[in-house]
């Protein structure tokens, strides 16, 4: 909803109190929301050439709700236009990408064609300008321009919104307080007007975003009590000044509390307006968490790809001092098998060799993993010795355990699950180096690690690693498996247990944690039985 909006009903409110000497102040307060508005609406563009990538600007461009289009500057040619321009113009992609010009579209192609021409580098916006569709209808466009550069090649951009609805909304407040109230709870934007700290109105659609009922009373509710405890200091503080200036307060983005409890993050435009013939306070608010959400997940994409090349690179350079180390291993694996070494001397360092030989082959082997994630490629999987994985990633984890906690193993009969041994050999080490890192140093009698096997079923196995450190505190239970969170400053990447969610649901299983009674965390680790797998495609084969 525009600012502007209200500005007839506070000017009559303003007149009627013999203060006409405050409409001029007013409007330039108005004008300046406007621009604030539409500059707003330029950040997604902004974003889109910030992030340089073909295919993050592609989703972005496909995504966005108004009408874009790219255009040469130098001939005024359409390179390339998204399904909103298509669905207000009502023109094809391919006929607009056929040859059409901007200026095709525009009832002043005089002024368009000036525009495009002598447009800067930033973004600007248009006063209204008036276009036509493929039938014929003109109508008024806000209109924010700019150009940008995409693969080498300069475009000028340009952002349309249709205001013909919002035009006949101004008419009809002009009318009547009455036509404002209708429209105000009819626009998807959320509306709060508050007075003396307590709520008044919630529109609708506001409503809706925080999960009140449309009939349930919210007068005289405290209005901070929607605001998230961490945003409420800079809220007061804008308030304050919006009542003290008599200036509308600017564009921010503020979390917000549903009635649930849970948060979402809105953009929020506050202006002082005459609400039931009181001055109160009016908020406009945007749920954008949609946007947001899209926007984490789009730079989570390219941070991912940037540690895949930097997995790759390090990789290479540690394939070579790892062949060092597993060709010295089998030799010595053979000198020690020789006749004329004595037998205790064989069988002291015997497991010694053996376990570095396995460590160093585990690490080639997630070294590749990591040089082929990128790629997408799938190691075939087979049948996997559970205990024998589970023995070799608590010795590699014994120079983080040792002096934090006793390690209890606890397997219970011999099984087989089917995967890798390099990936189960990663996701059970995160887990492990998770558990002592979450548990303090200095006291390794009073702490463990357990890590136990049962059998759920014939299908499916389960592993139990549980520690008595410091726990999983309950607001962070189900964010611990996404990438990048840590509680741990200076401590890891944030990747360690994401990486594991994605080796465990890769073979069919689930990974999930909960707290221990008596503190600390414990992770359970379901995994297809390879017995269950292989009775499986027995009767496959059978009925074949």
């Amino acid at each position: 909803m525009d600012p502007g909006n209200i500005l007839p009903l506070v000017e009559e409110a303003l007149v009627a109190a013999s203060r006409a000497d405050l409409v001029p102040e007013l409007r330039r307060v108005v004008e300046a929301a406007r621009a604030g508005e539409a500059h707003r609406q330029t950040m997604a563009d902004v974003t889109r050439a910030l992030l340089g990538s073909e295919k993050t600007y592609r989703l972005i461009f496909s995504h966005e709700l108004d009408p874009m289009s790219l255009c040469d500057p130098a001939t005024g040619a359409l390179l390339d236009v998204n399904d909103a321009w298509v669905a207000l113009y009502g023109y094809t992609r391919e006929e607009a990408l056929g040859g059409m010009k901007v200026t095709d579209v525009s009832a002043e192609p005089e002024a368009t064609k000036a525009a495009v021409s002598h447009g800067g580098g930033g973004a600007s916006r248009a006063e209204v300008r008036w276009h036509r569709a493929k039938d014929g209808t003109v109508f008024p466009v806000e209109l924010t321009c700019g150009r940008l550069t995409l693969e080498g090649r300069e475009a000028s951009y340009a952002v349309m919104r249709d205001i013909t609805q919002r035009d006949r909304a101004q008419r009809a407040l002009e009318r009547s307080e009455a036509s404002f109230r209708a429209l105000i709870e009819s626009m998807p934007d959320g509306v709060i007007v508050h007075r003396h700290g307590q709520l008044v109105y919630l529109s609708p659609s506001m409503r809706n975003m925080l999960g009140y009922a449309l009939d349930e009373d919210i007068r005289g509710m405290p209005a901070i009590e929607l605001v998230h405890p961490d945003d409420r200091p800079k809220v007061i503080a804008r308030v304050q000044e919006l009542l003290a200036h008599g200036t509308s307060a600017p564009l921010v983005e503020e979390r917000l509390l549903r009635k649930d409890g849970t948060s979402l993050i809105a953009e929020i435009a506050g202006h002082n307006t005459v609400f039931d013939g009181e001055r109160s306070v009016l908020a406009i608010a945007r749920d954008v968490s949609g946007r947001k959400e899209i926007e984490a997940q789009l730079m989570m994409a390219d941070r991912l790809a940037s540690l895949g090349r930097l997995s790759a690179s390090i990789g290479h350079e540690l394939n070579n001092p790892l062949g060092y180390i597993l060709g010295n291993m089998e030799l010595l694996e053979r000198e020690l098998a020789r006749d004329d070494v004595p037998g205790d001397v064989a069988a002291r360092l015997g497991p010694h060799v053996k376990m570095v030989k396995e460590g160093a082959t585990r690490m080639r082997d997630i070294v590749h993993d990591l040089k082929t994630l990128a790629r997408g490629e799938g190691d075939q999987t087979v049948v996997t010795d559970l205990a024998h994985i589970l023995d070799v990633c608590v010795n590699m984890a014994e120079h983080e355990l040792r002096s934090r906690a006793r390690v209890v193993k606890d397997y219970g009969e011999h099984v087989f699950v089917r995967g890798t041994e390099a990936r189960l050999g990663q996701l059970f080490l995160n887990i492990l180096l998770n558990a002592a890192q979450a548990t303090p140093e200095g006291d390794r009698e009073r702490h463990e690690v357990r890590v136990a096997i049962r059998s759920l079923d014939e299908h499916f196995i389960e592993v139990r690693i549980s520690d008595t450190g410091v726990g999983v505190p309950p607001e962070n239970k189900d964010r611990v498996f996404e990438p990048f969170f840590t509680t741990k400053e200076g401590v890891g990447t944030g990747l360690g247990l994401s990486i594991s969610h994605r080796i465990v649901t890769s073979v069919g299983g689930t990974i999930s944690v909960e707290p221990r009674p008596g503190g600390g965390s414990v992770f359970r680790v379901v995994l297809p039985s390879a017995v269950a797998h292989s009775q499986t495609s027995r009767d496959v084969q059978a009925q074949d």
